[in-house]
């Protein structure tokens, strides 16, 4: 990370921003964000499963939460493969979507259909970030020749899309029907 805290007009001209060890840098250091989004959202979600009334959303939630735990396993070799200590790094645009989900939550304590519809909501924006993350690290793996990390993070990339097409858009449509259904009645 010796390059990711330098502005880079500070920069020895050996070191080019555009240089592979910058990218090598940079790599890791997103890496070590993803690990940390995924160490978050597994506490996060340790803090609310019991709040869960619905079994179909909770069943989906506990799936994905399987899920997670191979992305982390998927990360952590990542790691390995390249020498790296598996380690965190706080991100700051993950952290930023996480509060705004814990806000949105928190308008529907006392109203549990609404707060499971903002949770279906809230899953679905951390899952599209972390698609853009695991698909743009599966890239730059490309880029940089580590075609086995490129596999691993394009699987979790994957995953992901497959979570929201085959699971959180469809509960959040059944949601909102029956949801809508009690207002006509």
């Amino acid at each position: 990370m010796k390059n990711l805290n330098k502005n880079i007009r500070d920069l020895p001209q050996e070191d080019h921003p555009h240089s592979e060890s910058v990218l090598e840098d940079f790599f890791i250091h997103s890496l070590k964000e993803m690990y940390y989004t995924e160490c978050e959202i597994d506490k996060e979600f340790a803090l609310i499963t019991n709040q869960i009334i619905s079994l179909n959303l909770k069943k989906i939630l506990e799936n994905h939460y399987a899920i997670l735990l191979k992305h982390k396993i998927r990360l952590e070799k990542i790691f390995r493969l390249k020498d790296e200590i598996i380690d965190v790094k706080n991100c700051i645009t993950f952290n930023a979507l996480l509060s705004e989900g814990k806000k949105q939550l928190a308008v529907f304590t006392n109203d549990p259909v609404n707060w499971e519809i903002a949770l279906i909501l809230v899953a679905q924006k951390l899952a599209h970030y972390k698609i853009a993350s695991y698909g743009g690290l599966a890239h730059l793996a490309i880029k940089l020749n580590y075609h086995k990390a490129a596999t691993l993070l394009a699987v979790s990339a994957q995953e992901e899309e497959e979570f929201i097409a085959n699971h959180l858009n469809r509960i959040f449509d059944a949601f909102l029907a029956s949801h809508v259904e009690e207002y006509k009645n």
